[in-house]
This record gives C-alpha cells, sequence and structure tokens, in this order.
C-alpha cells in the first residue's frame, strides 16, 4: 500500500501556524507597549510639570498628614521641632530626648536618623524607643520626599544632597553625629560622610541602596510601577509590602504612612549616583552596616563582600532571612548594635 502526502495541504497548514504564532507574538510584545505607552501619556498629561517633588493633589497631602500626625502621636513627643531654611527648601526636623535629660546627656553627640525613599519620619515608630535611653535622636524628613519638608529649588546631585542636608544640621547646631540611614537613607548618610567627613562621627546603614552593590533591574520595574496611573488600586500596599518579603504590612501604622506617600507624592529627583568602590576605600567614618539576605533592592551577599573588600575594618553584618526591611525585622538587636557602635566612636 502506498501512503499519499498531500503537500500542497501540509504546507498550507504550516503557514497558517506561523501565521497564528507571529500574531500571537506580535499581541504579547504590543499590548504591554501600548500599555507603558498609555502610562507615559497620562503622566505627561496629569504630571504637575514641577521642577521639584510635590503633593498630587491637596486631598491626598491632607490624607498623607492624617496618618503622619497619627504614627508620630503614638512616638515619644520631641523635644524640640524645625522647619530650617537651606538652600533647596524647608527640613523638616525634630530632636528626641529621654525624660528627665540631664545636660551629660544633651551633649552627647546625637544619633541622626535619615528614612529610606518615600519614607518620613514616622518609618522609625518601632526603633526610636531603643535609642532613647542612651543619647539623644535627630528624625529628618528628608527633602524632596513625601514628608514636612518643602523642597523650593531643584536637587541635582549629589554635592547639592550632601549641601542640604549640612545646612539642615548646622541649623538646628548639630556640629558631629552619628548617621544611622535605611535604604536610600542609607545612601544619604554614606554621600554626606564623603562630603563632610569632619562632621560624621560613626555610619550606620541598613541594607543601604546604590552603595554596596547594582540595584536589581526586577525592583527598578516594580518600583517604576508605583507612579504609572494605570496600575490596579492596591498595587502601592503590595509594593510596600514586596519591599518586605511580602509581609502582611496591613495595620502597621508606618507602612500606611509610606503608601500614602508613595501614591500621593510627585518625587522629582536624579537617581541616586552609585557609590564607588574608590569612595568607599576613602571613608573616613567608622561603619556598621547590615544587609537583609532576601533583600529584593540587590544581590546581599555580593554586597556584603564588597563591604568587606572595601572597608576591612568596618562591623558588616548579614541577616540571611532578613529582608530589605531588616531594620525593622531585627530592631530591637540592631539598635542595641547602633547604641553601641556609636559609644565606641564618639
Amino acid at each position: 500500500m502506498r501512503l499519499h502526502c498531500n503537500t500542497s495541504s501540509l504546507g498550507e497548514r504550516m503557514r497558517t501556524v506561523i501565521k497564528r504564532i507571529a500574531i500571537g507574538a506580535g499581541v504579547v510584545i504590543l499590548v504591554p507597549v501600548l500599555w507603558v505607552g498609555a502610562n507615559l501619556a497620562l503622566l505627561a498629561a496629569t504630571g504637575t510639570g514641577a521642577e521639584v517633588s510635590a503633593w498630587k493633589s491637596e486631598q491626598g497631602r491632607a490624607e498623607f498628614r492624617h496618618l503622619y500626625d497619627e504614627t508620630m502621636a503614638l512616638m515619644p513627643p520631641p523635644a524640640q521641632t524645625w522647619d530650617v531654611p537651606t538652600d533647596f527648601g524647608s527640613v523638616r526636623a525634630y530632636r528626641f530626648e529621654k525624660p528627665g535629660a540631664d545636660e551629660t546627656y544633651r551633649a552627647l553627640p546625637p544619633i541622626v536618623l535619615l528614612p529610606g525613599h518615600s519614607a518620613p519620619v514616622p518609618m522609625w515608630h518601632g526603633n526610636l524607643p531603643h535609642y532613647l535611653p542612651e543619647r539623644p535622636v535627630i528624625a529628618i524628613d528628608l527633602l524632596g520626599q513625601p514628608g514636612l519638608s518643602e523642597p523650593t529649588r531643584p536637587v541635582t546631585n549629589e554635592a547639592d544632597q550632601a549641601r542640604w542636608l549640612d545646612q539642615a544640621l548646622a541649623g538646628i547646631g548639630v556640629a558631629r553625629a552619628h548617621l544611622v540611614g535605611v535604604s536610600f537613607g542609607g545612601w544619604t548618610a554614606t554621600n554626606y560622610a564623603l562630603h563632610h567627613p569632619e562632621r560624621v562621627a560613626s555610619l550606620s546603614l541598613f541594607d543601604p541602596a546604590y552603595v554596596f552593590a547594582p540595584v536589581k533591574l526586577s525592583f527598578m520595574l516594580a518600583a517604576v510601577g508605583t507612579v504609572f496611573p494605570l496600575m490596579p488600586p492596591g498595587y502601592d500596599a503590595w509594593f510596600t509590602s514586596y519591599t518586605a518579603n511580602g509581609a502582611d504590612t496591613s495595620g502597621v501604622p508606618e507602612a500606611a504612612v509610606i503608601e500614602a506617600g508613595i501614591t500621593h507624592y510627585s518625587v522629582v529627583q536624579p537617581t541616586p549616583a552609585a557609590i564607588s568602590e574608590a569612595e568607599l576605600v576613602r571613608l573616613e567614618a567608622p561603619v556598621f552596616v547590615v544587609f537583609g539576605g532576601r533583600s529584593v533592592i540587590h544581590d546581599a551577599r555580593r554586597a556584603q563582600q564588597t563591604a568587606l573588600r572595601t572597608m576591612p575594618h568596618a562591623q558588616v553584618e548579614l541577616k540571611p532571612e532578613g529582608s530589605h526591611a531588616v531594620h525593622g525585622e531585627y530592631a530591637e538587636e540592631l539598635d542595641a548594635q547602633v547604641v553601641a557602635f556609636a559609644d565606641l566612636h564618639d
């Protein structure tokens, strides 16, 4: 028996399959491109057009302020509150002290808390009580980030970032301090120490971004989603949880403040210039740095190796199960280490 193969029919079926695959591939590529394009168009149409960071609406600002004030009310009351004028705008700063503080306590170089991207002073709600019994604390809302600082002039580079912080600290009479920074706040602290080493007694850094390892592409793509208007409701809450490796942040007061800041505030600042290894080598300040082994922002083990290689005298730790929010997950333990590190380097 002879088998007859209709090559014409087979060729036609193959062409149909290839055509369908091509159409499917085109749709897979085209739909995301169109969606991104639509988001960019909406951003261009609805953006503030401002040269500095700004609130997207007064209603959003009021919602954020309500959550900010609620969380601040859970913290020890500040001994002093300032709105410090700088060349780049007004900087909100607080001084906290233990009850019954005497002059010896007040004379100690303070701990200066520098929060992460989109996070204001209330993010330190869980850490502040651990520091206050030992020394005074200055907490600052970073200029150009959600908070009560008010930018009036663009910050364009790392020198500008160091300049406004130096002017703010000088304005409240801080001559020398122990800087403690989380994420972008860790970069802010390191950058300041490079520009003003004489004013930095020590650096304590919690999973600092742009300092010891490149930021992951996956994190950058997730972060971009927070500014896209067409993202589904709840994306900002998901992103806050994502940075803590999926931890449930509902009911966490400081997380609610951060989510409101992400949603309602338009940050207009350049991406931080990564700290180079040559700059790390020439850091004069003693450094205590902790990485979260499961951090979504960078390769924590690579960051750890960079720290050990460039700063052999630094105190470097990695919490294998810690996330980018390692400062909160191990708050009591790490805060005690920060205090002890500061005591060694007054």
